[in-house]
């Protein structure tokens, strides 16, 4: 065990001088010269940064509720895409539509590769799904960095199970349907924008001008439009496909304004502004012309103002890596113009960046740059049809372009292409997040269509995906001040599970240069440390193969007691989802939905017969819990009678591992919503209406009010004894400062009947820190030639085979082994991953299985 100093930020020196050194040394130049200063601050970002991007392969796009999602986990370094990055520990969530995370698994990256599995409870409610995978270091860059998918959870076991009356059943159905047919409409309601290239629009100049149309959902929407100007003249027409992207040519006129007048799809007519034309700016146009990409600048001075020549500096880079420097001037009406070759160009999205005589970013385009050089993955099996429990034998070829074999990890999932429906799924592979998604802030609704079939239709379409999406690694702004780009980060490159954050006093001040004693309680291990002058600390080095439960006390540099920890999260809560679908009631399922369910159920039920270790998601039923308001203890502490609700930590298991209060009502109290805010967290209770104009509930400690939700995050979980939410009639005894509802913490010092001297004080936390998640093993008996009549069934109906670790050697080739299943039909085989060398890796074949005689 290590305890390692940490920066303004938090984040380790250990990490700092372990990037000592990396990167690229190309396009050297003095930092006196403006253009060099610039790109050597972009080699110093990726040289410190060093980004990484996380990738999931999961064996299906949409799974039943019971099921088993199994997944294979890349990470890959952002520049190179090659494995084993920096960091060691790989967390993976499962997130509800209502943002809460509902699945968790710790996962230990052995040369940026783990596996993973998920059961899928059979009572888990229907809904589009969001799974998500991030390492500690990737949480400085945020959470839109993050991998994200997409992952529809059908409740097709209701479409067998006879556990419930019908009436009743269909009640709940028709509620749900009700409910459902409401979030659909609005769904329904479109956002449409529009981008200007490079970034705004300039009086007098004429550009190309992105427009977007997307469902809440996300998806795109076609539409037809006119750009009218503030006197209602038309001033350009344009369409959108279903993509819902595309783009027209504009001329914006000083002192106007423009909107666009669009038909919806429900027949009625909606007005939307475009951005503010700009008097005087930049304009960058990019185009793809022969063997190059041409870039023309423009520059429009103030008016009246007299032409004077304007310095110009263009950069441009793919992943960190600069491709084009130039730099000069513009005077005037003239057009400054570069080529920019293509030949040699590494493949993924090419940021092209002008910037002005003072070194400002004023304008940026993103062009996608194709892999000519792609790897060609091809899959063969030995027969086109097989028997059931009939050997498949699948061969694996990687190679290059070139027809040179490409040594690689892969990983192979084989489904019934009999599944489920598309509605929520996502086609993206590791391709197109490798290449596309990984550089692009936002949702990218079904990137793997950019890339399936290259045709000038798809390569326009990706345009004009560019030309509507954001960028996520850096802001020029920050990158060109003096301060490092990794000063602010507070997550530390993990090489183990890690233990960390920062020593507060009670007014959230620093406390400096702490001492700290750790003491594992199963060993009986004590470790000491001090923490750094801005009070940050971490631990390092816990093995993660046993639950480990720790304690931490923490003490002024003096001594003294009034310390407060604030661990860091090892789970963050998450802020922004993926738009998505709401997927249709089961009132009426579609045939596939219930060929499928009945399926998936009969697989369940025979692996819960026939295997004891089975991963089948099926729970014990006719289990019924029912709520009720509950009277708090009576003592001097409260003024109010019954609350809403009660939520008593004795009853809540490992309550005390909580960092404070608020993670512990995170979705616990059924109508309060906790979200985190900067170092504090918001908290709304739903179904209440406000006097003042605030929506902040009243905060209520051992019966004194508090001024906001800060008062409350001193306070340790272990110390508390219960937590009343009051709302409505139950907090008009607190008058108007309660009718946003009440928050009422009532701790166990508080309590007079309670023996403080058993309990903790504050400066000490107790944690149970996870161990790494032990992928279990897919079922895939083996049939040999005596023994070809076993008697147990065969359930496997909806993935035949997976398989995360699929090595392909030097020789570029590889054979698969395994057997058909009882259950007959057409299965799609698909390998993903990553070559040696950092480049995607994807193929696919399929093969059809008789069904049993």
């Amino acid at each position: 065990m290590k305890l390692f100093f940490t920066r303004r930020g938090g984040w380790p020196v250990v990490a700092a001088l372990a990037l000592v050194g990396a990167g690229s040394a190309a396009f050297q130049a003095a930092d006196s010269v403006p253009l060099g200063q610039i790109l050597t601050r972009l080699q110093t970002f990726y040289t410190t940064a060093q980004p990484e991007i996380s990738y999931l392969h999961t064996n299906q796009a949409a799974y039943a509720s019971g099921e088993t999602l199994w997944f294979k986990a890349y990470v890959v370094h952002d520049q190179t895409h090659q494995l084993d990055s920096l960091s060691r520990v790989l967390y993976v969530d499962m997130v509800t539509p209502t943002r809460q995370v509902v699945f968790r698994r710790t996962l230990a990256l052995r040369g940026g590769l783990a596996e993973g599995d998920i059961v899928l409870p059979d009572t888990l409610t229907q809904g589009v799904y969001t799974l998500r995978a991030y390492t500690s270091w990737m949480r400085n860059a945020g959470e839109e960095t993050f991998f994200t998918r997409r992952v529809p959870v059908w409740q097709a076991s209701s479409l067998t199970s006879e556990m419930a009356p019908l009436p009743a059943r269909a009640a709940t159905l028709a509620a749900a349907a009700r409910k459902n047919a409401k979030l659909l409409e609005a769904a329904s309601k479109p956002e449409v924008k529009f981008f200007p290239e490079g970034g705004e629009y300039v009086a007098g100049l004429q550009t190309v001008v992105g427009v977007k149309a997307v469902t809440a959902a996300g998806q795109g929407l076609a539409l037809n439009g006119l750009i009218l100007d503030d006197k209602d003249q038309e001033i350009a027409v344009f369409t959108t496909p279903a993509l819902g992207m595309n783009s027209f040519g504009f001329t914006p006129a000083a002192g106007r304004r423009y909107q666009a007048r669009i038909k919806l799809p429900d027949g009625t007519t909606q007005t939307y502004p475009l951005p503010a034309v700009q008097a005087s700016g930049w304009l960058l146009n990019v185009r793809e012309i022969g063997p190059n990409y041409q870039v023309y600048i423009r520059h429009q001075g103030m008016a009246g103002a007299a032409a004077a020549p304007e310095a110009l500096r263009l950069v441009a880079h793919v992943r960190g890596t600069p491709v084009y420097a130039g730099e000069g001037q513009i005077t005037g009406a003239e057009t400054y113009a570069a080529s920019i070759p293509k030949a040699k160009l590494p493949a993924g999205i090419m940021h092209i960046t002008l910037f002005d005589g003072q070194q400002v970013a004023r304008a940026e385009r993103l062009v996608f740059v194709p892999d000519p050089e792609g790897l060609r993955v091809t899959l063969t099996p030995d027969k086109a049809r097989y028997q059931p429990r009939e050997a498949i034998t699948l061969d694996v070829d990687v190679r290059s372009a070139a027809g040179e074999p490409a040594p690689a990890e892969l990983s192979l999932a084989i489904a019934n292409l009999a599944g489920l429906p598309t509605v929520g799924t996502t086609d993206a592979t590791v391709q197109s997040h490798l290449l596309l998604t990984s550089e692009l802030r936002g949702y990218v609704d079904n990137p793997g269509y950019y890339f399936r079939n290259p045709t000038p239709a798809t390569r326009k379409a990706l345009d004009d995906l560019l030309l509507t999406q954001g960028w996520s690694r850096f802001v020029w702004k920050e990158l060109l001040t003096e301060t490092s780009p990794t000063a602010a980060y507070a997550f530390p490159a993990e090489q183990s599970i890690t233990l960390g954050g920062q020593l507060l006093r009670p007014n959230l001040k620093p406390v400096p240069n702490g001492t700290l004693t750790l003491l594992q309680k199963k060993s009986n291990t004590i470790n000491v440390g001090t923490a750094n002058p801005e009070g940050y600390f971490l631990f390092v080095g816990f093995p993660g193969q046993d639950s480990i439960k720790v304690l931490l006390q923490a003490r002024t540099e003096k001594g003294k007691a009034n310390v407060l920890l604030k661990l860091n999260e090892l789970w963050p809560a998450p802020v922004k989802l993926l738009p998505a679908p709401f997927l249709p009631a089961a009132t009426n399922p579609a045939p596939e939905v219930v060929a499928y369910g009945q399926r998936s159920r009969r697989q369940q039920v025979l692996e819960r017969q026939f295997r004891p270790d089975t991963t089948s998601g099926i729970v014990l039923r006719n289990v019924t819990i029912k709520g009720q308001r509950q009277a708090p203890p009576s003592g001097p502490r409260s003024i109010h009678g019954r609350a809403n609700t009660v939520l008593e930590t004795s009853k809540i298991p490992n309550a005390d591992s909580y960092s404070n209060i608020f993670q512990l009502m995170q979705g616990r109290v059924a109508g309060v919503q906790v979200t985190p805010s900067g170092y504090s967290y918001q908290v709304l209770i739903r179904g209440v209406s406000s006097l003042t104009g605030s929506s902040t509930p009243l905060f209520l400690l051992d019966g004194m009010p508090l001024a906001d939700a800060d008062g409350l995050l001193g306070i340790l979980p272990n110390t508390v004894e219960r937590i009343e939410v009051l709302k409505g009639a139950e907090g008009a005894i607190y008058g108007s400062r309660g009718a946003n509802g009440v928050i009422a913490v009532f701790t166990k010092r508080g309590n007079p009947n309670y023996d403080s001297s058993k309990e903790p004080s504050v400066g000490i936390a107790v944690r149970n820190l996870p161990t790494y998640y032990r992928a279990r093993e897919f079922y895939a008996p083996r049939y040999e030639p005596t023994q070809p009549n076993n008697p147990k069934p065969d359930p496997r109906a909806t993935t035949l085979y997976w398989l995360p670790r699929l090595s392909v050697p030097a020789s570029g080739q590889a054979r698969v082994i395994f057997y058909a299943s009882d259950q007959g039909g057409s299965f799609r085989a698909v390998v993903e991953g990553i070559s040696k060398t950092g480049q995607p890796a994807l193929g696919e074949t399929s093969m059809t299985v008789a069904d049993v005689r």
